[in-house]
């Protein structure tokens, strides 16, 4: 992986582990909503518990531009023991029906306005956690 201050896979780790630091086998979506009413924070969460044989998710929605990113958690081992980190590859879908894998691997991928988008959107909502 990249340098963390750059690197959306570890922002989505961090976001999943923020609300779920054992771990447990849930989704969350987190959602930017937009500005609605001065009283409302724009962003929220959903979490809830997954079948063992749906791989631990989370989903970014923004709203307003129609487009959401879902990337999976996947198990590794390392010195023997089971840790979790992102899938390389995310699924990104828009208000058209367009769904599509995107490979976080690629060294230009972080040049791009989705993922500059995405990463952005990812570290606002983690500012709203203490």
């Amino acid at each position: 992986m990249e340098d963390n201050k750059e690197d959306l896979r570890a922002l989505l780790l961090e976001l999943y582990l923020k609300n779920n630091p054992k771990l447990a086998h849930q989704i969350f979506i987190y959602s930017f909503n937009g500005i609605v009413d001065i009283s409302s924070n724009p962003f929220q969460y959903v979490s809830g518990d997954l079948p063992p044989n749906v791989k631990k998710t989370l989903i970014l929605q923004n709203v307003p531009s129609g487009e959401m990113m879902q990337a999976f958690l996947v198990p590794i081992v390392q010195n023997g023991k089971t840790m979790f980190q992102i899938h390389n590859v995310v699924l990104y879908g828009n208000k058209s029906g367009t769904i599509i894998e995107i490979s976080l691997d690629a060294d230009k991928i972080n040049k791009t306005e989705k993922y500059r988008q995405f990463y952005n959107l990812a570290k606002g909502i983690l500012q709203q956690f203490i």
